[in-house]
């Protein structure tokens, strides 16, 4: 009880530092602290191992790349370029959809700083907060019907499922979260667009670590696939752009992202390892299946931020309930409206760095769509369940 109690008031102390404008790294770093009071004993090899893993240094490092690689575009104009040669094929809206959707195909942790430059420089009249919903929403979704990601590889294989046939079963929920986010943009200023000549150049330096690391990445780790492939990213914006200081160097190079990264680790990991997901699922249990199933992934995906953990931890739990492949695809469904808009979630990190909006605005966007995605879904199968033949 002391530890669900200590992650409430965590998670609310992490809230309440962001929406009062303190900078994130403090505030994560903060609601580690209060957590770790409920396993002391244990937080010295806690800290140890999360300064120790590969993955912690790795994700700082290309998260300050990426930062810096984005830094570099802006500052020679190549994202505005890029942006002027794309209107003219696509129209406002679709530039808004395409640009994180496109760039969500990056398939590491925090890619969404790589689109929100982009984001910003199309969308010059939109408020901070629909920048960062837009930026997350349509960067994300594509992973509920994307057959390369690992959290629905993995569920396919601990269910037994094909993992086509998830999909097929998920398409219908993939277009209503592209319609629940359309209407986001639906009645919005449109920004006055600049009747230039682009040169889609620009986009070279964000194609090239994306086509490099996607093959490493059969190889080797993601995150590996990614060192490897980003500095080539950098040297052509270098290259292309013909313009690099000390004062660009400076801006790219942020230590409040290496601090937020490292203390979202270190929060993850004391949350493992106070046992929270299975305190949490304990209080559950009593409920029907399918409320069981979607409350419980939609809180585990909240609370580990990601969403490869929250099926590992989810499918052993779940699976006296999960007979049905329905059952299978509300539990990915779920964990993943969670982990998208958790407050320790990477990319929820980077954007509101990025475009600093107000954060209880920011949340008021972003947690109905998601809630509304989870009922809606949960209703969906509900109703598939009872009335369709099961094979």
């Amino acid at each position: 009880m002391l530890a669900l109690v200590l992650l409430l008031i965590s998670f609310g102390t992490i809230i309440y530092l962001v929406a009062t404008k303190r900078n994130f790294a403090i505030a994560i770093i903060a609601g580690s602290l209060i957590l770790a009071i409920s396993i002391p004993e244990k937080i010295p090899s806690i800290l140890i191992d999360t300064i120790k893993d590969f993955r912690t240094i790795a994700l700082i490092i290309i998260v300050i790349l990426i930062k810096l690689l984005a830094v570099i575009l802006q500052e020679n104009g190549l994202l505005q370029d890029a942006i002027f040669a794309l209107q003219k094929k696509l129209s406002y809206k679709g530039m808004l959809i395409a640009i994180p959707s496109l760039l969500g195909l990056l398939p590491v942790p925090g890619g969404a700083l790589l689109s929100a430059p982009l984001v910003e420089e199309h969308a010059k009249k939109m408020s901070k907060e629909k920048m960062m919903f837009i930026n997350l929403w349509y960067r994300h979704i594509w992973f509920i019907i994307f057959p390369l990601s690992t959290p629905l590889i993995l569920l396919a294989d601990l269910s037994g499922n094909n993992i086509y046939d998830l999909i097929v079963r998920q398409i219908p929920i993939f277009f209503l979260a592209f319609f629940v986010g359309y209407l986001f943009i639906k009645n919005i200023e449109y920004a006055k667009i600049k009747n230039e000549n682009g040169n889609l150049k620009g986009l070279i330096p964000i194609l090239i670590p994306v086509s490099i690391a996607t093959p490493l990445s059969f190889f080797f780790s993601t995150y590996l696939s990614f060192l490897i492939a980003l500095p080539l990213g950098i040297i052509s914006a270098i290259l292309i752009g013909k313009k690099i200081d000390v004062k660009t160097i400076k801006k790219g190079l942020s230590v409040t992202l290496a601090v937020a990264v490292f203390g979202i680790f270190l929060l993850k990991n004391i949350i493992f390892s106070a046992n929270i997901p299975n305190l949490v699922s304990a209080y559950l249990t009593n409920f029907p299946a399918i409320v069981t199933i979607s409350c419980l992934s939609f809180i585990i995906g909240l609370l580990t931020a990601h969403n490869l953990a929250a099926v590992s931890i989810l499918y052993p739990i779940l699976s006296p309930f999960l007979n049905d492949i329905s059952l299978v695809s509300l539990l990915y469904i779920s964990s993943f409206m969670g982990y998208l808009i958790s407050p320790i979630h990477p990319c929820v990190v980077l954007t509101y760095e990025y475009f600093k909006p107000r954060f209880g605005e920011a949340y008021k966007m972003m947690l109905p769509p998601a809630l509304a995605m989870v009922i809606i879904t949960t209703l969906y199968y509900a109703v598939f369940i009872s009335f369709i033949p099961q094979q």
